[in-house]
């Protein structure tokens, strides 16, 4: 009985991203299948020590329990991206990225209030009319099983967008979804205008990589936190970039002047093998600690 079930998994594995992206959600959805389906992809011992983070311009970003950890998938990122893509069945992943920023958690409120909005929204009635329409919208899907599935999952979100109209949520102010009335914006407009508040700062750390967080926020609303970030990831794509024995190349100069925040006109060629040298040890150092808390205080301490 197991070698069927475990055949309409693999189907459905294969079908619904298909399905879901014709619908217009197919990179959110995309990015939460990889996280969801991260142990299977990947295998129980790597999953119980690196944790993905987020996934961005075709970068996964990942967490992981012990510098081992990152050198050891370091050998293997070739094999994990073909692992992804290959469960996904697109060119989704590019780039494995490590960071020392760990996953999210979602927690849900102690007072049952995620409990009592679910009870909410499946007292609500959709007319049969809309029914009717969905229905007739899934009439393409062979499957009879994933064609329930589709049509529960898109009435529960006609029930949800009606629980949202009542609750007097109103459209985002840039594209129109339902939001809480207390917002502006919806949660994927944020997201979009985090992720472009985040390119903002990469963009100012390149153009003058000596730059402080206080000389940053005059420009970009941000927290140190995330200049910090910005700066340790820019950091670690200069890294990969640069030869242990030569260190006259622009990489390395940039990395000494976001490092050091030194500007352009203090630059010595020792100072730069130095900062080099420095900051593989360092780096290897910090990163040996899970909250990566040293490294980030070290920057914050030489850039606010």
């Amino acid at each position: 009985m197991s070698a069927p079930r475990k055949g309409k998994l693999e189907k459905m594995n294969i079908i619904l991203p298909k399905i879901v992206k014709s619908m217009g959600i197919g990179k959110d959805f995309s990015s939460h299948m990889v996280m969801f389906y991260w142990p299977k992809i990947v295998g129980k011992h790597i999953s119980n020590n690196v944790s993905p983070v987020r996934l961005e311009f075709r970068k996964l970003f990942l967490y992981t329990s012990h510098p081992i950890w990152a050198a050891q998938l370091s050998y293997m990122k070739d094999e994990i991206k073909n692992k992804i893509n290959s469960f996904m069945g697109e060119y989704l992943v590019e780039e494995l990225v490590f960071t020392n920023v760990k996953p999210e958690k979602i927690d849900f409120d102690d007072n049952g209030s995620e409990a009592d909005m679910g009870r909410e929204i499946q007292k609500l009635d959709i007319p049969d009319e809309r029914v009717n329409e969905i229905s007739h919208e899934l009439e393409g899907v062979q499957d009879d099983e994933l064609r329930k599935i589709l049509l529960k999952v898109q009435i529960n979100d006609e029930k949800y967008k009606k629980y949202r109209k009542n609750a007097n949520w109103h459209p985002c102010s840039k594209c129109h979804t339902l939001c809480p009335p207390e917002d502006q914006l919806c949660d994927s407009c944020k997201r979009n205008a985090n992720i472009d508040r985040l390119k903002s700062i990469r963009r100012y750390l390149m153009d003058v990589p000596w730059a402080r967080f206080c000389d940053i926020v005059k420009a970009i609303p941000c927290t140190a936190e995330e200049v910090n970030e910005q700066r340790i990831i820019l950091m670690q794509i200069l890294a990969s970039k640069i030869s242990s024995k030569k260190t006259d190349c622009m990489e390395a100069t940039i990395l000494t002047m976001l490092y050091k925040s030194v500007s352009p006109d203090r630059l010595t060629p020792e100072l730069i093998k130095q900062t080099i040298e420095k900051f593989k040890y360092d780096f290897m150092d910090s990163f040996a600690m899970q909250t990566g808390n040293k490294y980030h205080k070290s920057i914050k301490r030489k850039n606010v």
